[in-house]
């Protein structure tokens, strides 16, 4: 089954604004009428599921975990359709091992908005392209699914479906592609929550609201945070992390694998490696499109800053594990609620976590009980010292044995629960 936006959007976005007759329209009614049936028939032939990752191009943790759940459902036997902006199966195994699975999906492109406009046009811009996405969700709406799984909280609805949210951020919740959707968290000053609330107003009176049968999160915050929004229907789940073996013996050496973007707090892991001058740093990250459209200079910036003792290396961790397996410590500085696999990978390699207090790495070291928290760079200086001087009681054995209750099998043991229809009769709460 295949959906492109040009098969139900005007090739001129502008032309959304032309009253709905003539032959052009009714040859569109037709194309409509068309693909819908295409969407029955290929249904009929097996058993279909439709995951949405409208942001694909991040390349990071969650794209990881849609990967995961595209490998659980296709080994079960489904056929996995993938809605989502980017669909490059090479990519997906340069950095993750899963371009197989990618190629086995059938793609379902995200329409686009309009590019190169002038700044003046970008406000008309989004109201016609949240036109266009409104009928492309009805649309798809119509898809013969035996469920729906979104791992990023989008914008559409499944009306008599079963529909699953994987939120990771409040400011994720029925945010992808844009934050048109009842229920969007706000983001930004005053003039642009107002200007989304009256773009929720047009896309509430010309598509559905999606109303999930269940959310689930990779963060006990964001847990709380969706209970209190009365999203009751919410559950815990641990992401689908690696695990890997120690690398012996260890080297004493600090590291951090991440993207390279500001929410990593880069500068703090800086700041602090400039403390102390007699450990080695080693910081491996990647700086990708996707980053770089969203953070334009910032990698260049910030790593046209590093201290005598941190080495950059340009690389992922699925291609030099030995980073990762054979390094001490593991510092990280992210401030984030939820879904951090490498944290994970981190242990199960045998490297003591020192992470930040608050966020999910302080949940994770709180969890095994193993590794140190802080919540100032002094604090983080001395247990860093602790770690690295061998003063810690925890060897790389006992803290690789530690990861193995946050491996993968709980993930796939979710999904296939999901594809057998334990979680919920039909979309909505």
């Amino acid at each position: 089954m295949i959906i492109r936006p040009e098969d139900i959007a005007y090739k001129n976005p502008f032309e959304l604004a032309i009253p709905r007759k003539g032959l052009a329209w009714t040859a569109f009614a037709i194309l409509c009428e068309t693909i819908s049936d295409h969407i029955e028939v290929s249904s009929r032939e097996m058993k279909e599921v439709l995951i949405i990752h409208c942001k694909l191009s991040v390349y990071a943790g969650g794209e990881y975990l849609c990967f995961c759940a595209c490998k659980v459902l296709q080994d079960l036997g489904y056929h996995v359709n993938l809605l989502s902006d980017v669909f490059e199966p090479s990519k997906a195994e340069a950095l993750y091992g899963m371009g197989t699975v990618l190629s086995k999906c059938t793609h379902i492109q995200l329409p686009r908005p309009a590019t190169g406009l002038h700044r003046s046009l970008l406000v008309l811009e989004r109201i016609v392209y949240t036109i266009k996405l409104a009928r492309f969700a009805n649309l798809l709406s119509k898809g013969d699914f035996d469920f729906v799984l979104n791992t990023q909280s989008s914008v559409f609805s499944f009306p008599g479906r079963r529909l699953y949210h994987f939120v990771y951020e409040l400011t994720d919740l029925f945010s992808y592609p844009v934050p048109v959707a009842k229920g969007a968290i706000p983001r930004g000053g005053r003039g642009r929550r107002i200007y989304f609330s009256v773009l929720k107003l047009l896309y509430a009176a010309l598509a559905q609201q999606p109303r999930p049968t269940s959310f689930f999160v990779t963060g006990h915050g964001v847990l709380e945070g969706l209970k209190n929004l009365g999203f009751t229907n919410s559950s815990f789940i641990y992401p689908p992390s690696r695990l890997l073996k120690p690398g012996l013996p260890k080297r004493r050496e600090i590291v951090q694998a991440c993207r390279i973007a500001p929410e990593k707090r880069l500068e703090f892991m800086f700041d602090t490696a400039r403390r102390l001058p007699q450990y080695k740093f080693c910081l491996v990250g990647r700086d990708s499109e996707a980053n770089r459209l969203s953070n334009p200079g910032y990698a260049q910036r910030v790593l046209a800053n590093l201290p005598p003792n941190v080495t950059y290396i340009q690389a992922s961790i699925r291609e030099r594990p030995e980073l990762l397996t054979y390094s001490q410590v593991y510092f990280h500085t992210g401030l984030e609620k939820g879904l951090l696999l490498v944290l994970i990978e981190a242990m199960s390699a045998g490297c003591i976590l020192v992470v930040p207090e608050h966020g999910v790495a302080g949940e994770i070291v709180r969890a095994s009980e193993i590794g140190y928290t802080f919540d100032t760079m002094e604090q983080a200086a001395d247990k860093l010292r602790i770690a690295m001087d061998d003063k810690s009681p925890w060897n790389p054995s006992e803290i690789s044995l530690r990861a193995k209750k946050f491996g993968p099998e709980a993930f796939e043991g979710l999904i296939r629960s999901l594809a057998e229809g334990q979680r919920g009769p039909g979309d909505g709460f």
